[in-house]
């Protein structure tokens, strides 16, 4: 009788502290919550846009208001914003701890979402969000810190967790991978920046996928390479290669990616690539897939030489490409593979397409 009730003894002692322990962890998370918001509230921004209309029918002028979040990236006043809350407005401002702040349009790429504004007369005190370019993706099941400032409330967090790392969404092929997050991006939250548990940014919310209620983020690596063509620039410049690619399926159920078409005139025929060539690699990235093509050709430059690597016959070559800016008029090139699921066949539905021979804006 003694051994038992010592055991029992043992067991509830046991019990209350695991209880305990997880008490602790989830303090210690929830505190660790705070900090990521309190460190980096101070850089959130609400972004109005105003555009004026005239009626068809009545003639009379109109205005609507767009409304987002975004976040200062620079102490010059640089605030990163949502494309679609601000490209082509006629008046942007931003509001920030109670007091409006006029704007300017520095530049925009609506085919990743993005829009980079400069603050003409700054606040006081702000506080910037550095974006750090070294560090890998969260793994799936992170932690994820949204701030934004919904509806007309000031900043204010969401926690969500990575759920994902996708280059397409049913027949749309994105020109970079994005990360899936299941934080919600609606209520004026687009554009909004997110964090991992530790504060260090991982990247911009730039679509909402109502569906699941959650949202894609622009990464940090392909939010560095916008940003900086925007701030040089006023605009990113695509770069153009000039080739049509499909993939075949091994007997180890791998992908591999060739080489069917290519332009006339192209960059990639100037070099010497050929029909056939199985694809290895662009720029140092690998190509495994059809959807890894994008991603490769997003972040190449114009009018700069990149290597491509490829396989012909049994022999791995070397080509050095010097890319061109992507003509007004590119020709259109279908992407047809019945050996994989996510074919394309349609250029109105695909970036594949587009991205690989430079036509992806």
């Amino acid at each position: 009788m003694m051994r038992c009730t010592c055991w029992i003894f043992f067991l509830t002692a046991l019990t209350v502290l695991n209880l305990g322990a997880n008490s602790y962890d989830a303090l210690a998370l929830q505190q660790r919550l705070v900090d990521v918001f309190e460190q980096n509230k101070d850089a959130i921004v609400r972004v109005k846009a105003a555009f004026r209309s005239t009626e068809s029918e009545t003639g009379k002028s109109q205005v609507m208001l767009r409304i987002g979040s975004g976040f200062f990236v620079s102490h010059e006043g640089h605030v990163l914003v949502s494309a679609s809350r601000a490209a082509g407005a006629d008046r942007v401002w931003i509001e920030y701890k109670d007091k409006r702040y006029a704007a300017e349009a520095i530049g925009h790429d609506r085919l990743t979402n993005v829009s980079i504004l400069r603050v003409i007369e700054l606040p006081d005190k702000f506080s910037i969000i550095p974006i750090d370019t070294s560090s890998s993706d969260p793994q799936l099941g992170s932690i994820a810190v949204a701030i934004s400032c919904p509806l007309d409330f000031e900043a204010s967090p969401s926690m969500g967790i990575i759920t994902g790392r996708d280059k397409k969404l049913g027949n749309k092929v994105f020109p970079t991978a994005y990360l899936r997050t299941s934080i919600a991006a609606n209520a004026g939250r687009n554009g909004c920046p997110v964090l991992d548990i530790n504060g260090r940014f991982i990247g911009m919310t730039v679509a909402s996928i109502p569906d699941l209620g959650g949202s894609y983020c622009l990464p940090p690596e392909a939010l560095v390479r916008v940003r900086d063509d925007l701030l040089f620039s006023g605009r990113i410049i695509h770069s153009w290669i000039g080739f049509e690619v499909a993939a075949k399926l091994n007997a180890d159920n791998t992908n591999s990616v060739y080489l069917t078409k290519l332009v006339e005139g192209s960059p990639a025929r100037q070099a010497g690539l050929i029909e056939g060539d199985r694809l290895l690699s662009i720029d140092n990235r690998l190509i495994n897939s059809v959807t890894d093509v994008p991603t490769a050709v997003f972040f190449t430059r114009a009018n700069q030489f990149t290597t491509i690597k490829v396989m012909r016959a049994a022999s791995e070559l070397e080509f050095s490409v010097k890319t061109r800016p992507r003509p007004d008029k590119v020709p259109v090139i279908e992407v047809s593979d019945s050996t994989i699921s996510t074919s394309v066949n349609s250029a109105t539905e695909s970036a594949i397409t587009k991205t690989a021979v430079g036509d992806n804006e």
